[in-house]
């Protein structure tokens, strides 16, 4: 599914953008899926502002489970993370803050020799001023990656007091994107958000490379318990991609 150029820059970069991924009806149809999901988990009432996350939102949607399952998703895992990678959970989220300061995900020297990738799928326009992913190109590579460790605070001054900026003007590359865009990056890579608004939509689908060494375990356990205890729906799903994504959590046992 990806072309050597594509695998080279996520590599080095840490991220890729694909643009209309998904087709409008599709997209159109996932947003759907997404709003009705987030209405049930409020008991039907509008939304009204407040921050709201749904931590399972695709393990509660067989339409939103097929992302998973889908080529253009897991065909690329498969590439980026390598045979045998386990589900790490996915995030529905309606937004209301107007920033997101600078971080990793997954923070530090021993992470980043452990592949996790983070999908990240709006479902309403963001732009650089208005709410899109900011990225740090190849800061989930060392040296990098620990040279901006101080903003991992994530204080409102952390960044003038490290580098003489606000953290909106933090040099940076802005993933601007449109409904049907997808965005694959490394967990590890440094990442911002500025210009958000109350209702800003998105869904996250995670994954992380099979755990072979004490130390991926140790840092599924700290940053992604949930990992290693999936949501009934994908214990006992009978669909081959999913099942084989639980399989290969070390300690396994269906619940079914």
């Amino acid at each position: 599914m990806l072309t050597a150029e594509q695998k080279s820059y996520f590599d080095t970069f840490g991220f890729l953008l694909m643009r209309q991924y998904f087709p409008p009806d599709e997209i159109a149809t996932i947003t759907r899926e997404f709003d009705k999901v987030m209405t049930e988990d409020r008991g039907g009432k509008p939304f009204a502002g407040v921050e709201q996350g749904v931590v399972t939102i695709v393990e509660q949607s067989a339409l939103l489970t097929q992302m998973v399952e889908d080529d253009r998703i897991y065909k690329v895992i498969e590439e980026l993370a390598g045979q045998g990678f386990i589900w790490s959970g996915s995030e529905g989220n309606l937004t209301a803050h107007s920033e997101h300061r600078w971080h990793a995900d997954r923070p530090g020297v021993a992470e980043v020799d452990y592949m996790r990738v983070k999908i990240m799928i709006y479902l309403d326009p963001v732009t650089k001023e208005r709410g899109c992913l900011r990225v740090i190109p190849g800061s989930h590579r060392l040296p990098l990656h620990t040279d901006l460790q101080p903003l991992i605070a994530q204080k409102e001054d952390s960044c003038q007091k490290t580098f003489g900026v606000a953290g909106a003007d933090l040099p940076c590359f802005p993933l601007e994107a449109q409904p049907g865009d997808v965005v694959f990056f490394n967990h590890c890579l440094w990442h911002g958000m500025f210009g958000g608004w109350a209702g800003r939509r998105y869904i996250a689908l995670k994954f992380a490379a099979l755990p072979t060494t004490g130390a991926h375990m140790a840092s599924l356990q700290r940053w992604s318990p949930y990992a290693l205890k999936p949501d009934a729906a994908f214990v006992n799903s009978d669909r081959p991609r999913i099942r084989g994504m639980m399989e290969n959590i070390p300690g396994f046992e269906s619940k079914g």
